[in-house]
């Protein structure tokens, strides 16, 4: 397998779709070498396997000129190549490459179109072979046309746009070029906007290129230790049944189809579990798991800037967590999901220095917009670390989009399905026909309890013959060791605020970390066959008394929780009273 990228430029200073093809092979950690295409001499000092990175023009007159010298130009194990900006140019290009007349490039159709992905080239697609999406294009992607059946039977298809080819392979040489027909290069330093990250922005433009280089660095790249996934249910009570759903018939489901459940329970309900759930729920940990919903599930409860207010509200979840589980024996893990998917971009520190795991939230962008700096980086990343270095792990809704959840795990991303009650109506037909369609994806994807899932998120490779290098999310990381030999392990954790670490431990032993700019490092050992649960502590924010919670305040959150449950309960449970609501929410004001 390949162990080099080589970037071909026609000139010594990078253009921008070079640049940023650059900072996409830093991101995955695949070394990389810039060549001038006027100095091929240089390649053949080079002993290692290599791929050949270029535009279109770029490679075709690199190539030309290699024959032209009666020289064999050296022998890539393949070749990766994007069209121009000028579309006539790569379309001769592309002749000059295939060795055939009569193909060309030309502009994408507008409109919606059907975007697929082969099944054939499973091994090359990973999880997202055979999926179907629908999207308008980018105005700089474009498609193959070829003028002949035998002209067509050159090109092996992998990623087609209304059926015509964005992403395909044909042969120079008997060596292999694949060709994305689009000149857009994704710049994974541009910042995302509110909401969801959607892989069909860069359809035909990023996922061809992830996609080859899983495929061609797999011993390179960073890997996940494993692709782990659980539903997250929002808001229940912990009882039989919230309302439409119900947790016994869950339970059968979750046995029958193999899939596990997390429930983001609010501390407020902390002194509302029954001695009947607490049985049921602390029976049923391995499938059922319980996270921190919040603190009272007010709005914009954690999108305040006050410090203050953030560690309190903090603290006084934590306190009710830990009172719900000595009164229940229902163990929760220190994981935020936040109300209405709202924080701001100082309230992971403060979760970070009050023991929290990790966040999991919807929104990727803090709500205030001048501290915020989420990038595609970022949220191809296995969390959102760029707020001092606390985890937020993202999760999606089904509507997503199965074509999202696929990148997601291609990327190395746990699978976290977010939901509400009304996900589990007529008979959960939608959730398992969601969870039915992820585990007939190309790849292997393990359910866990939700903690779990976040304690095995991390990116590993090899850095030598029984050493791995390996990239930490969660404050906690289980690091598996397969193999019959010992495994050394030298972990990297983001933290740009070291005085913060109270210890580093490897089963509960103290280990020896060193502090850089950005980030920890530190290093274990983990026995054969076995696995060692990595920490890391900070220090306890002093405690500077209770804030004070009028009456007042308190009578509104309660009253807002007694409306919420009624609602879930009672109103979107009734047809009736479901369209007695919305006709009155619907309904025109009266005239002034």
């Amino acid at each position: 397998m390949a162990r080099l990228a080589i970037l071909l430029r026609e000139g010594d200073s990078p253009t921008k779709q070079q640049a940023r093809l650059s900072g996409v092979l830093d991101f995955f950690s695949i070394p990389w070498k810039p060549v001038n295409s006027t100095r091929l001499s240089e390649l053949q000092k080079i002993t290692q396997e290599q791929i050949v990175f270029g535009s279109i023009q770029t490679l075709a007159t690199a190539l030309e000129q290699g024959d032209q010298a009666s020289r064999a130009f050296l022998r890539p194990d393949a070749f990766y190549a994007y069209a121009d900006d000028d579309l006539e140019a790569s379309g001769r290009a592309l002749n000059s490459l295939c060795g055939h007349a009569g193909v060309s490039l030309r502009k994408a159709p507008g409109g919606i179109l059907s975007l697929r992905v082969s099944r054939e080239w499973a091994d090359l697609a990973g999880p997202m072979a055979g999926l179907e999406a629908s999207s308008h294009l980018r105005k700089e992607d474009a498609v193959l046309v070829t003028g002949a059946t035998t002209e067509e039977s050159r090109f092996v298809t992998v990623v087609s746009a209304a059926g015509a080819p964005v992403f395909f392979r044909f042969k120079r040489n008997d060596v292999p070029v694949f060709l994305c027909a689009s000149s857009y290069m994704v710049d994974i330093d541009e910042e995302v906007g509110p909401g969801f990250y959607d892989v069909k922005d860069h359809f035909c433009s990023a996922l061809p290129l992830v996609m080859f280089l899983r495929y061609m660095f797999p011993f390179l790249a960073w890997r996940p230790q494993e692709l782990g996934a659980c539903l997250i249910v929002d808001d229940p009570l912990l009882r039989n049944r919230y309302g439409c759903c119900d947790f016994g018939k869950l339970r059968a489901l979750m046995q029958r189809h193999a899939f596990t459940t997390n429930i983001a329970f609010i501390p407020w309900n902390w002194c509302r579990t029954s001695n009947t759930a607490s049985e049921f729920f602390g029976d049923a940990s391995g499938q059922f798991s319980v996270s921190i919903h919040g603190c009272d599930h007010i709005g914009a409860e954690f999108g305040t800037n006050s410090l203050e207010l953030l560690h309190n509200r903090a603290r006084l979840a934590q306190s009710r967590m830990r009172s719900h589980e000595a009164r229940t024996g229902i163990h929760h893990d220190p994981i935020m999901i936040f109300p209405q998917g709202v924080f701001s971009s100082v309230c992971p520190e403060v979760l970070k220095r009050h023991g929290f795991l990790a966040a999991v939230n919807t929104e990727t962008v803090p709500v205030d917009r001048a501290g915020a700096r989420t990038r595609i980086r970022d949220v191809w990343d296995v969390a959102i670390t760029a707020y001092s270095g606390f985890p937020i792990f993202p999760r999606r809704y089904a509507f997503h989009g199965l074509e999202n959840f696929a990148f997601d795990l291609l990327l190395g991303k746990p699978c976290l399905i977010a939901s509400h009650h009304d996900f589990f109506k007529n008979g959960s037909a939608q959730a398992i026909e969601l969870i039915e369609k992820l585990q007939s994806l190309n790849c292997c994807i393990h359910w866990r309890p939700l903690g779990e899932v976040i304690r095995r998120a991390c990116r590993r490779r090899v850095a030598a013959p029984g050493v791995e290098e390996l990239e930490m999310y969660g404050n906690e990381l289980l690091v598996g060791n397969a193999s019959d030999e010992a495994l050394e392990v030298r972990v990297k954790k983001r933290e740009n605020q070291p005085q913060s670490v109270a210890g580093v431990f490897c089963d509960d032993s103290p280990a020896i970390w060193a502090a850089h700019a950005d980030h920890l490092e530190f290093g274990g050992r983990i026995p054969p066959r076995s696995e060692a649960l990595l920490r890391v502590a900070y220090r306890n924010v002093p405690e500077t008394g209770k804030l004070k919670r009028p009456l007042r305040f308190e009578l509104s959150v309660a009253a807002r929780r007694v409306l919420s449950e009624f609602r879930d309960e009672y109103l979107s449970r009734s047809r009736f009273l479901t369209r007695i609501t919305a006709s009155l929410r619907n309904a025109p004001g009266k005239a002034k």
